[in-house]
């Protein structure tokens, strides 16, 4: 897929942003079906599963962030039409991507088990935490490898295969939790350590349909990818200058969040587990506006190597409208459907006064899906110009003053979970101001990348 040198239009945004926004959900859905199979055997499991897996989440955010820098630069390449250079940026982003997710998991194993027994009150939820961990963290390697892939398609603008890649990850993982954690098909009961291995083994099949697909459709042709297998200093640092910002933007949210749900931790285990319930669907609710984000990155940058500076902004408010109607249905079904909305997370057995706890959480996560889009929309626009310090210092002072709130209400007010969770909606709504007021005073325009 392509895009013309006329404004994009709406169908232009959806054709990009549909394959992402169900892309989206690789992580997440290995996040959730962990969640979701944990909730099957205990409250302990289910906790265990959200503290860890976002322990793993905030070290896998690193790699992501990177490749989001790589996509940015991949997309303005394709917007200036040099292709011969996107190969060039694919490869040694994949060999740094490599390289840093072997760094990455030798640090889960050695650092994770003493950080977490810092953070974490409960010795229960601690020992499965761990074990999950431990069981988690080789996976890294081949999901950083699988974000090098998905910058490629989307900067290139051909995300189709990440739609195949995605059903072919989670069906995998849906199928390896249920046999490793309950001993199904011959396979040896595992419990916490099987859902882990499970959901480790699921992104090596992701992989092999991203690097089937780029060597079938011909695409190391058409970009000469796999032709330069060696360090290149002076494209390293170019995409370390753009790339770097957003990877510790996306570390520092993501610390944020995993700080987030420690202070929810200290408020006991039955509100840790409503939180992580919380997020199961949150995460789901989520992803159309990740999607978007994404397809923000790329469009403003391929705009901009179109050298289209004044379509920039309308392009940013066309996809917050489209960001406000995906948010409508799951809003509506939040408010007007609680009960059957928290079932679809939490098996009946186990629902007993734990759905009615959920429902005040619930309508919060609703306020703050109403400002996601919005938010992530014109954060993006930000760092797809290539004013990814910029980006960074936007994020920061959000990030500060959220979980200077979550501190607030939860550790010296001691307020009840769910008013704990309003700082979500309030973090958004920051984000916004903060960016859309730097989007609208141009300083944007001059960044080359």
């Amino acid at each position: 897929m392509t895009f013309s040198t006329s404004k994009s239009s709406y169908s232009h945004i959806i054709r990009l942003a549909l394959p992402i926004i169900i892309g989206g959900v690789a992580q997440n859905v290995i996040l959730a079906t962990d969640a979701f199979f944990m909730a099957r055997v205990d409250e302990i499991s289910l906790a265990a599963v959200g503290l860890a897996g976002l322990f793993y989440m905030t070290v896998y955010i690193l790699g992501l962030g990177f490749s989001t820098g790589v996509q940015i630069l991949i997309a303005r390449r394709h917007g200036e039409r040099k292709y011969h250079q996107i190969g060039e940026i694919f490869d040694n982003s994949m060999l740094l991507l490599v390289s840093m997710s072997l760094v990455l998991w030798l640090g889960m194993d050695v650092l994770g088990p003493p950080i977490l027994k810092f953070l974490v009150k409960s010795p229960a939820v601690l020992e499965a935490a761990v074990s999950y961990l431990d069981n988690r963290a080789w996976g890294i390697t081949f999901a950083l490898a699988n974000l090098g892939y998905r910058a490629f398609f989307i900067g290139v603008s051909s995300a189709k295969i990440i739609i195949g890649s995605t059903f072919a990850t989670a069906i995998a993982n849906v199928i390896l939790n249920y046999g490793l954690i309950f001993g199904h098909w011959g396979l040896p009961a595992w419990g916490i350590e099987g859902s882990a291995i499970a959901s480790s083994l699921s992104e090596i099949i992701g992989l092999l349909c991203f690097a089937l697909y780029a060597f079938f459709g011909r695409f190391h042709q058409t970009y000469a990818l796999f032709r330069t297998w060696k360090w290149q200093p002076d494209l390293i640092r170019n995409m370390s200058k753009i790339a770097s910002p957003v990877m510790f933007q996306n570390f520092l949210s993501h610390v944020g969040w995993f700080l987030f749900f420690i202070i929810i931790e200290q408020s006991g285990e039955r509100a840790l587990a409503i939180s992580v319930v919380i997020r199961i669907i949150y995460m789901f609710e989520m992803v159309p506006f990740w999607g978007l984000s994404s397809a923000s990155n790329t469009l403003v940058s391929f705009t901009i190597g179109e050298n289209r500076l004044q379509d920039v902004i309308p392009l940013l408010k066309k996809i917050t409208i489209l960001s406000l109607l995906f948010a409508s249905p799951f809003i509506l079904a939040n408010l007007l459907f609680p009960e059957f909305i928290l079932g679809l997370a939490i098996e009946n057995k186990n629902a007993t006064g734990l759905i009615t706890d959920c429902i005040p959480t619930l309508y919060m996560i609703s306020a703050a899906l109403l400002f996601f889009g919005p938010a992530m929309t014109w954060y993006s626009g930000v760092s797809g110009s290539g004013n990814t310090k910029t980006a960074l210092l936007i994020e920061t002072i959000a990030i500060a003053s959220y979980l200077l709130v979550a501190w607030y209400l939860g550790i010296y007010l001691k307020a009840d979970v769910f008013l704990i969770w309003l700082t979500e909606p309030y973090y958004f709504i920051a984000l916004f101001v903060f960016s859309r007021m730097y989007m609208q005073t141009g300083k944007w325009k001059n960044k080359m990348v």
